[in-house]
This record gives structure tokens, sequence and C-alpha cells, in this order.
């Protein structure tokens, strides 16, 4: 799974029309795609055509502290077409700054809740707002790769520098630097001044300057109008085709060719479906608790740490192939059976292990 994020503190510069469109040529492209809107505006949201009425659980849901309204990110993604999905947005993200303000990780909290997504996405774009703040620092966490849109107009430069300083500090925090790429939008080569401000951005960003561009068009407003990519509106459009161009290019530039090969493998082997199964355990005055067993190498690891939904009750999604799997929670260190569980099997060790069979 490649993570991209989207971002320009700049606003007007064509972002959340990217991440829309590009998304939907990702997809077109047979890419599974997930689209997570992380602006407090939720134009991307809207921008798909969604209403609040046609989702209960949003990006703030998966992120917020209060476990009263704390949800799981598979509940909150809401299918949009073919391999295309939408994590959308909420106004209250505006507020979630507040709740970690005391927390050293809180600049990881989206990229954990990605490490442990259980549905497997070739793509995740992130639409981030026109900002730098707290959300824009978590996309920048989470990704590998971030397309900084810059539209050709006189201050399209002015946000560049203070970007890059913030991926700076994150490399410099954490360790982590994602590959910055510049997207020229809105471009309309028929001026001398557009070609004078190609050329400058090719100054500023060198090699990292991707050869898809975005013309300058009406389509894009229309679609933006209709609720909808402009594949669906407008397929043969100028734009179209600039997004599908554009996706193809990242395809081919991001390529992760380890991640592919073991994605295609079920698909060509015809293997049945895999399913999503909750594993829940109460434990009041657990510290952590993980899940660990053959689905994961019995490996004690981020990833297979639970969270708490609610007070005393850890929970984790876990998106297995058919087979049976023995397994355990780990509570604050101490190696626990699941109560829920009607099957058990002897292990080497003289005690017993869960066992659970996926059908």
């Amino acid at each position: 799974m490649r993570v991209l994020a989207l971002a320009n503190q700049k606003g007007g510069c064509g972002k959340t029309t990217s991440a829309i469109n590009l998304a939907a040529s990702l997809a077109h492209l047979g890419k599974r795609t997930l689209l997570i809107d992380l602006d407090p505006q939720a134009h991307a949201t809207f921008g798909l055509g969604m209403r609040k009425e046609d989702f209960k659980s949003t990006i703030y849901n998966v992120l917020t502290e209060d476990s009263d309204k704390r949800d799981f990110i598979e509940n909150a993604i809401v299918p949009v077409d073919a391999n295309l999905d939408l994590v959308p947005a909420h106004i209250l993200l505006s507020t979630i700054e507040q709740e970690f303000v005391s927390k050293d990780e809180a600049v990881s909290q989206l990229h954990e809740v990605l490490t442990r997504l259980s549905f497997p996405y070739d793509w995740v774009l992130v639409d981030c707002p026109p900002s730098l703040g707290f959300l824009t620092f978590n996309a920048l966490r989470a990704a590998q790769y971030v397309i900084m849109p810059v539209d050709l107009g006189a201050f399209s430069l002015m946000g560049v520098g203070k970007l890059l300083s913030m991926i700076e500090l994150i490399q410099l925090k954490i360790g982590h630097a994602p590959k910055v790429y510049a997207l020229p939008t809105m471009v309309d080569m028929r001026t001398r001044f557009t070609k004078e401000m190609m050329q400058e951005i090719q100054r500023t960003f060198g090699a990292h300057v991707l050869n898809a561009f975005v013309h300058q068009t009406v389509s894009v407003k229309e679609s933006q109008a209709k609720g909808e990519p402009l594949l669906r509106c407008r397929p043969r459009s100028k734009g179209a085709i600039d997004y599908l161009l554009l996706a193809q290019e990242i395809t081919e530039k991001f390529r992760d060719r380890e991640a592919e090969r073991l994605i295609e493998e079920p698909r060509q082997n015809g293997s049945p479906p895999k399913r999503l199964l909750d594993f829940a355990l109460k434990a009041e005055s657990a510290k952590e608790v993980y899940l660990v067993g053959d689905f994961n190498d019995w490996n004690l690891s981020p990833e297979s740490l639970l969270w708490q939904k609610e007070e005393g009750l850890w929970q984790r999604k876990l998106l297995l192939n058919p087979g049976r799997y023995r397994y355990k929670f780990v509570v604050d260190g101490q190696w626990t059976n699941d109560p829920a569980s009607r099957s058990f099997e002897p292990n080497p060790y003289g005690g017993t292990d869960s066992l659970i069979e996926v059908e």
C-alpha cells in the first residue's frame, strides 16, 4: 500500500480537485484506491457527491481520543465507485488538535491508523487542509509521497519553502521524509507568463516536477459543480485526460514492485475472498493489549496492538484468508486465551491456544 498526500498551504491551487480526480483515475486504471478527506471544510467529500446522510462515521471519529465518538476506519469507509472508496471529513476535525496538544506521538496518529487498516488498497490518497498545522503534519508523516499542486499564478511558489521545512522537521524528529513532487495546475501554455512560471517551478523542484500537468479548462469547474470526478461527468475532456496521464505517471514512477506482486498473486491464483473479522477482549485495567497468532507469525509489534473502543474494551479488525488459525491475546505481557472462543488447541509449551476457522 502506497500513501500519497496532496498538500499546499495556498488555497485555490487545485489541491482538492487533483485529489478527487487522481483518485478516480487510479481507480479507473484498476488500482484499489482510498481517498481520505483530511480537510475540515470537507470539499473532497462533497466533491464526490457525498452528503451528511450518506455516512455515520468520518475521519474525525477515526482519529479522536474520545472513546464515546471513536470508531474503526473500516466503519468510516464509504464506497464511491468501482475500486474507489472515501473516508469523509467533518467540521469537528478543526478541533482535534486540542485533544493531542500534550502528546508527543500525536503526529503519528494517521500513520498508526493506516498501519492497522484491514482492507488491502493499492493507493491511499490524503487531501490535506490548506494549512501547515496538525492535520497536514499527520498526513506528511503517514505518506511516502507528497504531490504539491502549484497553480501558475504570481504567488504560486510562496508556500513551498514552509512545506519543505515541515518535511525536514519530520525527518529530524522521527526519521521519516516523504518524496515531494510538484504538479503544475491551471496551465495555459499560450501565454509567456505561464512558460516563465513553468521554468521557475523547474528551478525550484529540479527533477521532482511531474511530467503530467493540468490544463486550465472549464470542464474542471463543471465537475466541481456537479460533485463528480471528470471521468464520470466529462470523460473525454482535456482535464480528464490530464488526470489519467498523471495517474499513469505516478503508477510507474512510484511503483512498488514487491507490493504489486503480493497483491496480484491472489488474483492470479483465484484465491477465495478474505473475510473481515472483529476480535475483542474486555480488560479494564490493561495498559496495552496485543493480538498475535498464526496470521502474523506471533509477532508483538505496533501492527498487532489493539485499541480501546470504550473503557476497558480492546478491539482489532483483521482481514484473513480462509483457513485455520491459532491465536492469543497478550495483556500487559501476559499471554491469554480468547474467552469468546469456543475452540482451543494444545500448544508445544503445555498450554492451549485459541482457535478460529475462517471459511
